[in-house]
Parts: structure tokens; C-alpha cells; sequence
């Protein structure tokens, strides 16, 4: 699992491994989106990322997850 290099402190009260990954995901996510994100949106994507992505540094999970959803599929070709 991954474990940040610092304690990440959120109102006074240092965040267990889990839940720093989700803070530093969305936070990292939010920034590369700058701020074009909807909030339930994000807590999805995080929450259906997290478990594959759990020994991943959450700011590269993040980047992939980014850059991943601004490809299209293709569509079928029209005859």
C-alpha cells in the first residue's frame, strides 16, 4: 500500500495511508483539470481507481487517469 513520504494533516489530524491517497488523487486531479471537474464526479473515478491503483503514488494515478480519459473511443465506421 502506498504511504505518503510526509503525514498529510487535515484538520489537525494526520490522514490514515487510504485516505491520504484519495486526497492526494483528487487533489492532483483537480489541479490537471484545473478545477472542471464535478466533485461526485471525482469521488467516483477515485473510488473505481483506488483499489487497482493502491500501491501506485496517487499523483501518477491521477496523470494516467487524466490523460486516459481525454481519448475517444472511435466509433463504428458509417457505410
Amino acid at each position: 500500500m502506498w504511504k505518503p513520504d510526509k503525514p498529510i494533516i487535515v484538520a489537525g489530524s494526520a490522514l490514515p495511508p487510504a485516505e491520504a491517497w484519495w486526497h492526494e488523487f483528487r487533489s492532483a486531479f483537480y489541479d490537471r483539470s484545473k478545477g472542471a471537474v464535478d466533485r461526485e464526479w471525482l469521488d467516483s473515478l477515485a473510488a473505481a481507481l483506488y483499489p487497482l491503483n493502491v500501491d501506485r503514488d496517487p499523483r501518477q494515478a491521477a496523470e494516467v487517469a487524466f490523460i486516459t480519459l481525454a481519448f475517444e473511443l472511435p466509433r463504428e465506421p458509417q457505410s
